[in-house]
């Protein structure tokens, strides 16, 4: 890894490689081959990160768990595939108003509460996110095309 630049696995995702060269505040990204004895980033050991070096993610427009693109891109991130970055807060109108009481609305209510232990917060809009002064931020918005 050198100065200025962030090394991601030759099998990333172009979107989790470009998630983190934002989030790592770098100013080139490598790609490359992981170390032959790890089978994801995951297994890979990450330094440890300070709160200067984080970057908070906010994913708007969260969707179902397990079938949601926003669901998908926030667990990515939660497990780690992305060094640097941290989910923040989750910005979910629908299942956090009207669509609460729905089947896929008390599927979202049982992985928000999971995901609060690990110090997300859900919100209802955008207004509603926590923000941490001078915390650099990226909102990751997903929706469907009808919306």
């Amino acid at each position: 890894r050198g100065s200025g630049c962030t090394r991601v696995p030759l099998s990333t995702s172009p979107f989790i490689a470009m998630l983190a060269l934002l989030a790592s505040g770098s100013t080139a990204l490598t790609v490359g081959v992981a170390p032959s004895t790890a089978r994801s980033t995951r297994a890979v050991s990450q330094p440890a990160m300070s709160s200067s070096d984080r970057c908070a993610v906010w994913v708007v427009g969260c969707g179902v768990p397990k079938r949601g693109m926003g669901w998908y891109h926030a667990k990515q991130v939660i497990e780690g595939d992305v060094p640097n970055a941290a989910v923040t807060a989750v910005v979910e109108p629908w299942f956090l108003g009207a669509g609460a009481d729905s089947p896929p609305g008390k599927a979202f209510a049982e992985w928000a509460e999971a995901m609060k232990e690990k110090g997300v917060a859900f919100c209802d809009s955008v207004d509603a996110v926590p923000v941490a002064e001078g915390e650099r931020t990226l909102a990751l918005i997903s929706g469907r095309t009808a919306d």
